[in-house]
């Protein structure tokens, strides 16, 4: 039984990936930022996160990822989570644009650390995933 539940989210997240990997790009294309590749290896990590963390944002560094950002949201809700949750902790970056009047709406920003880790030149590499209500992504 848990090898078919395996199946079916690895499944979900491989036809997930064109639709967050829009986002992550069309994003950082808007602020003026080199474009992150998809990798595997950091998707699984960033799966392998939220599903253990089965709908509570717990943290967790596995080999291969240097940084991870979690936000709470479904898998229909990762424009809201990159944008509103993440970028908007920086609405004055330059093609934010206004964003945040809107997207930002219901998120409490306290810090800049997702939003710096997101923009951040030190990556190369991204991999993103939902499980139980929460989003993961790992960068490298």
């Amino acid at each position: 039984m848990q090898i078919t539940n395996l199946a079916v989210l690895a499944f979900t997240g491989s036809v997930m990936a064109a639709g967050y990997m829009d986002v992550v790009s069309d994003w950082r294309n808007r602020l003026g930022l080199k474009q992150l590749k998809l990798d595997g290896t950091l998707e699984n990590n960033a799966r392998k996160t939220v599903v253990e963390g089965n709908g509570k944002m717990v943290h967790q560094l596995n080999p291969g990822s240097f940084a991870q950002v979690l936000a709470p949201g479904g898998p229909n809700d990762f424009t809201h989570c990159f944008v509103g949750g993440w970028l908007c902790e920086r609405p004055d970056m330059k093609g934010m644009n206004g964003i945040c009047a809107t997207e930002g709406k219901g998120w409490i920003h306290t810090s800049t650390g997702h939003a710096d880790i997101l923009t951040s030149g030190s990556y190369s590499k991204i991999g993103c995933a939902n499980y139980n209500g929460i989003w993961g992504c790992d960068l490298a």
